[in-house]
Parts: structure tokens; C-alpha cells; sequence
């Protein structure tokens, strides 16, 4: 499914739900990184609201983009850790006019807003079910190191 979907887009925006966490940080960012790893020559921009300073050790969170490029079209949005495309915030309308639109989440509530859903109520975070998703031998340092403050920061201990 995202394998597919990155071998037909030339431009790629990824966004995560307003006020970000651990795993919405996590996840975006590592997914930034496997794409410019695995297809260098695609377009990709990151959105994301101001991230906490903790944050900021990961490789990618210096590329994020604080507000949405005017009048851009992608040809693919990537939407993770967000339950539904309101929470996408000041990337919505990125979202909206894209030709193609993915979500990739964890949450329950999510009911599939996008033209392909990859939603696993089960999992701990949304970066586990994009781990699930990527092809092993792609996956770098910084991708691993993201996908990693993710999980941890998706898993809830009662």
C-alpha cells in the first residue's frame, strides 16, 4: 500500500494532528526520511505545528514546515497519528486538493476520512503500524531512531 502509493507520486506531503506528541513527531519524521532515503528524486514536505524541544534531536525535525505552501497540489498526502482530517490543522487544505490521500493511525475513533485508510486500533502507535509498513532493508539510523521515540511515547502504561 505505501510502497505503492510513493512509486506513482513525484510530490509528497506528510502531516500529523495539531499540538504534536512523541508518536505524531516520531511518526512523520521517520516516514519524511524512509521516503527521501528510498526515492530521492520525490518532492516531499513535512507539516507539523511547533514541536516540544525534546524533540528536536531527531534528524528530520529541521526540514518541518510551520505553515502551508499557497496554492501547492501534491500528488500524495500522507496523514499519520491523526483521527480524522480537522485535526490535520493549517495542513488541511494540503490535504483536500491533493490528487491521492493516506492515513496511516492507531486511534479508534479514526472512521477512515482518507482514499486509503491503514488503521490498526491495536497497535501502540501509529509508529508501529508504519513500521509494519516499511520495507526493512530501507529503514536508517535516523528512520529507526524516530520510529523508536514514537513507540515509546505510544504506549500507555495503566
Amino acid at each position: 500500500m505505501l510502497n505503492t502509493a510513493l512509486q506513482q507520486a513525484k510530490t509528497v506531503a506528510i502531516g500529523g494532528h495539531m499540538r504534536p506528541d512523541g508518536d505524531c513527531v516520531g511518526s512523520c519524521t521517520a516516514l519524511f526520511q524512509y521516503i527521501k532515503n528510498r526515492c530521492p528524486e520525490t518532492l516531499v514536505d513535512l507539516y507539523l505545528e511547533d514541536i516540544p524541544d525534546c524533540f528536536q534531536m531527531l534528524e528530520s525535525t529541521r526540514v518541518i514546515l510551520y505553515e502551508a505552501k499557497e496554492n501547492q497540489e501534491y500528488d500524495l498526502f500522507i496523514a499519520l497519528d491523526c483521527a480524522d482530517a480537522e485535526r490535520l490543522g493549517f495542513s488541511k487544505d494540503l490535504f483536500v486538493r491533493a490528487k491521492h490521500t493516506l492515513c496511516i493511525d492507531h486511534h479508534i475513533s479514526n472512521k477512515g476520512y482518507a482514499m486509503e485508510n491503514y488503521i490498526v486500533a491495536d497497535a501502540s502507535s501509529s509508529c508501529e503500524v508504519l513500521y509494519g509498513l516499511l520495507e526493512e532493508d530501507k529503514i536508517s539510523k535516523s528512520v529507526a531512531e524516530a520510529l523508536y521515540l514514537g513507540i515509546v511515547h505510544g504506549v500507555h502504561l495503566d
